[in-house]
């Protein structure tokens, strides 16, 4: 009895604390959501000649339409402006959603689409059913709408949705302001949802995950965790996980070495999680070999993500310069992500696709950084509009790079096997590709 009085006291204080916060976070939160609505707003007001929509996920966020515009300002002065569209965790069901106002709001002459990671491109399930193939990435963190299939009856329709709305005092709320990038508000809904439902610990892990990368109040998140995993909480594996890497994370940024090696060995013990790429890449160098061996059985048990552990183990082979070896994992991985496609993916995929080449925009299908462009082509293959798209690879050239310079010197992490999110010379890359290819379609 006293240790369970002792662990409720632990989560009231904690709540208290998040209460007294809330009004805090809110001016946090709206500089964060609104930050590319003022970038993107501005670029119209300087609308040039071309309008370039670039539409993606975490990878676009913030990424390479940046550097996009600046190599285009130099080549091209005043003659494109370009659009960011990506949002972090998005999957292809919300940009579908999204599309119609996008393309209402910028009136784009063209369309970059570097998209469908956050879904996943490959299914091994006999059926290939929709719910077992959706993959979803929050911020740079692989599968999080995944997290969310325990909370989610329904996604709302409305395009705005407000956290003082109490009749949707709900985790399918806290989702959908999410994916608007209202992560203040988002943050309000769960303190609310916890005052009425304090043993609710996926929303103490939602909290969790708001504060460690959205809303910058890493120590609570830290303490959330902590409690969460040390108390082994009613929380679904997948979120588990997460908690587990804001703790790794944590103490390795505060060089609490032991503290790593503590928990990544608990990790390890946990026969119930299925570790990913993004959780290897923390604790990659901690790990003895020994350790390598078991993390990397137990991610190759993750059938859906098997692409992206092939893809690891390409890149484990490039950092040893046997290149040979790592083009071998690189055609297992494609070919999975070929001949087990996951057909959900690919069918939104496409609806996007029709919707854009529909309004007369010029699209441009781009795919990720080492990755072989071929399997877009196939998803579009048959479609009647298939000739009016262009396609850009980023393989060979990420690939050269890779020769060169070590992977974390281009990425700042490893969340989907054989890519990452990229730095800026990484995104420069991209950048000059597009620039390049753009230069035909406009002489």
């Amino acid at each position: 009895m006293k240790i369970i009085k002792k662990i409720s006291l632990v989560f009231l204080g904690l709540l208290c604390s998040l209460i007294i916060l809330e009004l805090s976070m809110q001016t946090a939160g709206f500089f964060i959501s609104s930050y590319q609505d003022y970038k993107n707003n501005k670029a119209l007001k300087n609308k040039s000649q071309y309008t370039i929509m670039c539409i993606g996920e975490s990878t676009t966020f913030r990424g390479y339409p940046k550097f996009f515009q600046e190599e285009l300002n130099k080549k091209y002065p005043n003659k494109f402006s370009v659009i960011d569209c990506g949002v972090p965790g998005i999957n292809l069901e919300n940009i579908l959603k999204n599309l119609d106002e996008n393309i209402a709001k910028y009136k784009p002459d063209f369309a970059v689409c570097m998209m469908g990671i956050n879904n996943g491109f490959i299914s091994l399930s006999a059926d290939n059913q929709k719910n077992k193939n959706e993959k979803y990435v929050y911020l740079k963190l692989y599968k999080l709408y995944k997290l969310l299939k325990s909370h989610i009856a329904s996604i709302l329709k409305t395009k705005e949705v407000y956290a003082d709305n109490i009749n949707y005092l709900n985790m399918s709320y806290v989702y959908e302001l999410y994916s608007q990038k209202k992560y203040s508000d988002a943050e309000r809904v769960c303190v609310t949802i916890l005052k009425t439902k304090q043993n609710d610990y996926q929303a103490y892990a939602y909290l969790a995950m708001l504060y460690y990368y959205h809303l910058n109040k890493k120590n609570i998140a830290y303490e959330i965790a902590l409690n969460i995993i040390e108390t082994n909480k009613a929380v679904s594996e997948s979120w588990k996980q997460v908690m587990y890497e804001i703790i790794i994370d944590y103490n390795i940024k505060n060089n609490k070495i032991e503290l790593v090696r503590q928990y990544t060995e608990k990790l390890l013990k946990d026969d119930k999680i299925i570790l990913n790429a993004r959780m290897y890449w923390f604790v990659k160098d901690i790990m003895t070999e020994e350790q390598k061996k078991i993390f990397l059985k137990k991610m190759s048990y993750d059938k859906e993500g098997l692409d992206s552990y092939y893809g690891l183990l390409a890149i484990e082979n490039m950092e040893k310069k046997d290149y040979e070896k790592a083009e071998e994992y690189f055609r297992i991985a494609e070919n999975l992500r070929l001949e087990h496609p996951n057909k959900h993916t690919n069918e939104i995929y496409r609806l996007i696709l029709k919707k854009l080449t529909d309004k007369n925009i010029k699209v441009i299908c781009m795919q990720y950084p080492v990755r072989s462009v071929e399997l877009l082509k196939n998803i579009l293959k048959n479609e009647q509009y298939y000739n009016k798209i262009e396609f850009i690879s980023n393989e060979n050239n990420f690939k050269d790079l890779l020769k060169k310079k070590k992977f974390n010197e281009i990425f700042t992490d490893q969340f989907a096997g054989d890519f990452g999110h990229y730095k800026k010379e990484g995104g420069t890359l991209i950048a000059e590709n597009l620039v390049e290819r753009l230069s035909k379609l406009v002489q």
